[in-house]
């Protein structure tokens, strides 16, 4: 499935990340990152179909906290081996 890597530049703040959930909550998200700074600046990466980019693109960049929204095109398998850390549950951990 061809996907495109979407790269948000935030204010980070309280409910930020929610608002950023919520906003993408009718796109097929296939992968979620999100770091915060010292500096009351957050990323998130976000990795959608590349049905979805366009429209998930305009819908981020109208968020109050949305600082920049960057695309770029992102190869098979990126969704699963993006370079910034991920925070996975332990094997045999249910899911809340």
């Amino acid at each position: 499935m061809e996907h495109t890597r979407l790269t948000v530049t935030l204010q980070s703040g309280h409910g930020t990340l929610a608002r950023l959930a919520a906003t993408l909550n009718n796109h097929a998200v296939l992968d979620l990152t999100y770091t915060t700074a010292p500096t009351n600046t957050a990323t998130a990466v976000v990795c959608v179909t590349q049905a979805d980019a366009l429209r998930a693109q305009h819908k981020l960049r109208r968020l109050v906290d949305v600082i920049d929204v960057t695309p770029s095109p992102a190869s098979p398998g990126t969704a699963e081996t993006a370079d910034v850390p991920h925070t996975r549950q332990p094997t045999g951990t249910p899911l809340p």
